[in-house]
């Protein structure tokens, strides 16, 4: 008896051990992501040589290409300003103190290609703390007073910040003309110190397709209710018409639905729903496999489905 038990202890661990080595590895996706090894970058400038840097307001600011605080390199440019609300242009005494470079020349105006501008600043300051709108950018296109504006509130004192702006909200992102900086003199007290150190001036774009958001059009559902649809924004530029998106929505490791189709930039995949939903919580997963249906990136959000009204 006790042979017999022990044989069919052993045939059952060494079930037990099949099954558990037949378990397939889970996918991992090879592309990148939202990394910085995933982007390419264009450099608009290194600030190593600010001679294509003008002013548009010389009684108040300075430029120069510094090695006081460097983000990169051995320089960054110095936009220098000493406030003074009695001097300055003659309409317009407490102004706009301002630093502009034009892109035209090195052909650098149409931005479409890139997903992001980016730059460092670092700021040093006579005064105690900053005030609540430091410093804007704009960039310009071509036509009377078109120009994309971005307050840079995020600016901090004796630090370097990194500013990341979409290209997709430019007015017209194949037509940048130049780049601006500027203060507003109304924000600060005459006399007030303001250097911002520019550094590190580039467009980037992620290569590998990827995921940038994910989310569900309702957190909420009824057992029975028959869609659901993932809301996404993706990211790169390498084959992506060739990607192909995979939605699918479960609980713990089983699919309850599941669509796929050759996504857009940006939109909408509804899932239909075939079978009543049982309450609780459940995982939304959009997974991008590229034309050999290799796995590129995947992301995953969550939904909780509730009783509903009986049909």
């Amino acid at each position: 008896m006790r042979t017999t038990a022990l044989r069919l202890q052993l045939v059952a661990t060494s079930v037990l051990a099949a099954i558990v080595q037949a378990a397939p590895a889970e996918e991992k996706p090879y592309g990148r992501g939202l990394t910085e090894s995933n982007q390419e970058r264009l450099v608009i400038d290194d600030m190593e040589d600010v001679s294509t840097w003008s002013t548009g307001s010389p009684m108040e600011t300075t430029l120069s290409a510094s090695d006081q605080h460097v983000k990169q390199g051995s320089r960054a440019l110095k936009f220098g300003n000493v406030v003074d609300h009695t001097r300055g242009e003659k309409n317009y005494p407490i102004g706009w103190p301002r630093t502009s470079k034009s892109l035209a020349k090195a052909k650098l105006t149409d931005w479409s290609g890139y997903d992001y501008f980016q730059c460092w600043i670092y700021v040093d300051t006579s005064r105690d703390a900053l005030p609540g709108n430091p410093l804007g950018i704009g960039f310009s296109h071509t036509g009377h007073r078109r120009t994309s504006s971005f307050p840079l509130k995020e600016v901090r004192k004796d630090q370097w910040v990194k500013i990341v702006i979409p290209i997709a909200k430019l007015i017209d992102p194949k037509d940048v003309q130049g780049v601006q900086f500027h203060i507003s003199e109304s924000s600060y007290k005459h006399l007030d110190r303001v250097d911002f150190y520019i550094d590190d001036m580039v467009l980037t774009r992620y290569v590998d397709p990827a995921i940038a958001e994910l989310a569900t059009d309702r957190r909420l559902l009824y057992h029975n209710d028959r869609q659901i649809a993932a809301l996404y924004t993706l990211m790169g530029h390498r084959d992506m018409e060739h990607v192909r998106a995979e939605f699918e929505i479960g609980q713990g490791a089983t699919t309850v639905a599941k669509t796929a189709a050759h996504p857009e930039r940006q939109g909408e995949l509804p899932l239909g729903i075939t079978r009543p939903l049982t309450p609780g919580d459940y995982w939304a997963r959009l997974s991008l496999r590229d034309a050999r249906g290799r796995l590129v990136d995947r992301r995953q959000t969550e939904f909780r489905v509730i009783a509903g009204p009986r049909e």
